[in-house]
């Protein structure tokens, strides 16, 4: 599902067609140049929600599961969140 990215103003000045858009994928809200704000369907939401409730236990995780882990890297454009990983 791609993303739609808008920033600040210019979501201000086409909120309609940014709610519409929504509801088919996700509609990121730049400030600066940075990530803000993430407008999605309701839907979306609740999926995502549903998703946040499924617990897995640690030592049920497969050595594929680990090794997946272990080689996921961060999408471009989030690395400012390894600033929160270093305050650590």
């Amino acid at each position: 599902m791609a993303t739609v990215t808008l920033s600040a103003g210019e979501f201000q000045d086409r909120v309609g067609e940014a709610l519409d858009r929504s509801l088919s994928q996700p509609v990121l809200i730049t400030k600066h140049g940075r990530p803000r704000k993430v407008v999605l369907s309701y839907d979306e939401y609740e999926r995502l929600r549903a998703r946040d409730r499924r617990v897995v236990r640690a030592e049920d995780l497969t050595d594929e599961d680990i090794a997946a882990i272990e080689a996921s890297e961060m999408a471009p454009g989030y690395e400012h969140f390894n600033a929160e990983l270093s305050e650590q």
